[in-house]
Order: structure tokens, then sequence, then C-alpha cells
């Protein structure tokens, strides 16, 4: 029960700082926000790597692990398309900052429970839940009622969770561990964002090399991008589903507050009405998940008390 416990905290405490670091990022992107979206993700790429190349060297059997998949064409092509959505979405996210449209991102990932259960059901044939139908159906109303009200699709609210679940499905599919993984997409970018980089520099439009606070900045990218990831990959070992499913707001939320608070975002209706039919889709699927942990909790029980009488007999 202690390690339990122990195994717990430590999960807590690693999925708060990846949910709270992924949720300040827009205070970061705000600093190099006269650098290209184009340029700023190739170096979060580059600086990436290096970090990324370090952690598999000084980690156990994981040098070994990596050579495995890159020796396999199939898990190869796999990483590729995954590391292609995660570019995409990378890129999508910088834009966004870039474009102060903090706000319409966090409706974005607010959405993401909610896009995950549309892609079990269309992609891996699971049963969605009575309650999950008018989650889906509120946000699908948010999204048109926002789009009428600004005169203009919200796509990139829309775009962000697509996304980013998307390359959720292909890395569920590819039978490599999380951080080897990403090592490889990471390496498999890292050629073509070194070719645009030095592109850049030789035309003479690179933003690295004009001053040495933003050089201190774009270098910072990597430790930016690595830290929340390598957190969110200890706490997901450790943290039971439901514990995760409350926790992972908490970086849209924050993003929302910066957005507002900090960066001055304007709030217009058609944001409003998003963020209020998220918010009812979301508290709808949290409810729903609380009572199903209810129901299986009480069958555990149910179980346990009737193994004890067996035994007892």
């Amino acid at each position: 029960m202690q390690n339990s416990n122990s195994t717990f905290r430590e999960g807590l405490i690693f999925g708060l700082i990846a949910y709270i670091f992924w949720g300040m990022i827009p205070l970061y992107f705000a600093q190099v926000s006269d650098v290209p979206a184009e340029e700023l993700l190739s170096h979060r790429i580059v600086w990436s790597l290096g970090i990324l190349l370090a952690l598999t060297v000084f980690r156990t059997g994981a040098t070994a692990d990596v050579w495995r998949v890159v020796q396999s064409r199939r898990l190869l092509l796999l990483l590729l398309l995954s590391a292609t959505l995660l570019a995409a979405n990378w890129l999508l996210y910088i834009s966004a900052t870039i474009m102060h449209r903090v706000t319409e991102a966090s409706i974005g990932y607010f959405m993401m429970p909610l896009v995950n259960a549309f892609y079990a059901r269309i992609f891996f044939g699971e049963q969605l839940r009575p309650a999950h139908y008018p989650a889906l159906a509120i946000i699908a109303f948010g999204v048109i009622a926002a789009s009428i009200l600004q005169g203009s699709f919200t796509w990139l609210a829309v775009a962000l969770p697509v996304t980013f679940g998307f390359y959720g499905l292909v890395r569920k599919k590819i039978p490599v561990e999380s951080m080897t993984g990403l090592t490889i997409e990471t390496l498999l970018l890292f050629v073509p964002s070194t070719a645009f980089l030095l592109l850049r520099t030789a035309q003479g439009d690179s933003a690295f090399g004009r001053n040495s606070t933003t050089d201190i900045w774009l270098m910072f990218s990597g430790v930016a991008t690595v830290i929340p990831l390598l957190t969110y990959t200890l706490s997901i070992r450790r943290l039971p589903l439901l514990t995760q499913s409350f926790i992972q707001f908490l970086s849209p939320t924050v993003q929302f507050l910066i957005a507002v608070l900090v960066l001055h975002e304007a709030i217009t209706t058609a944001k409003i009405v998003a963020m209020v039919c998220v918010w009812i889709a979301v508290m709808i699927f949290i409810g729903d998940a609380v009572q199903v942990a209810r129901v299986r909790k009480r069958l555990v029980r149910s179980a346990a008390l009737k193994h004890d009488q067996l035994v007892l007999r």
C-alpha cells in the first residue's frame, strides 16, 4: 500500500509539472514572437535532439532499443508519419501564439478527451458510452455557433486536437517505447529542419545570431519541448487513467488564463460560446468517467467479498 501511494504521488507530481509546463508555454513563445513559426519549429526540433540523445545514452538499454527500431523499415516509416503529424501540431500551436489566438488553441485542447473518444469509435470500433454522444454533439454545436458568430470557421480550435489525436492513434499502433519513439521522430525531422535553418542563414533571413537574447531563447526551445514530454511519460506510467483525465485539463486552463490575463487577448462572443459548450461537454465527460470508476470499484469490492465468503466456506 505504501509503495502504491508513493507511486501515485510521484505520478501526480510528474503530471502536474507536465501539464502546468505545457499550459505556460505561450509565455515562452511570446518571447520569440518575432521569429517565423517555421524557423521556431526547426529550432525546437534541432535543440531537442541533443537533449534526447543525451538521455538515450544515459538510460539503460535505450541505445539498443533505438538501434533496434532504426533497423526496421516498417517502424521507421510509421515513425516518420507520426513525426510529421507531431511537427504539424507544433507548427499550428506556435502559429496560434504568434497570431495571438491562444484562447482558441486552449479551446481546442479542452476537446482532446472527446476527440480521442470519437477516434476510438471510428478507428478501433470501441463503443462510446451514452454520455459521450451528447458531449460530442455539444462540441459540434459550439464549433458551428462560434464559426457563425465570428463569420469564419474556427479551424485552429479543431485542427489542434485533430492532428494531436491522429498522432496519438499512430503512436498507439507502433510497438516502440515512448521516449525511444520521440527520439527517433526528432532524429527523422532533424535533417529537413537543419537544412531549412541553413537555407535561412544563407539567405540572410535567420533570426539566430542577430542578438544574444533571442539566441538563448531559441536554444531553450529544446528544454521547453523535452521537459513536459519527459515528465508526461513518467506520469502516465504511475497514474490511473481517471486521474490523468482530470489533470490534463490543467494545461488548456492555464493557457486560457495566460491568454486573457497576461497576453491580453480579446474575449469575443464567439470564444465565450465555444468555451461554454466545451466546458459543458467536459463536465459531462468527467461526470461519466467518475460514475464508471465508482461502478467498477463497487464491482471489484463485490467480487472480493464473494471470494472471501467462498474461502471461509
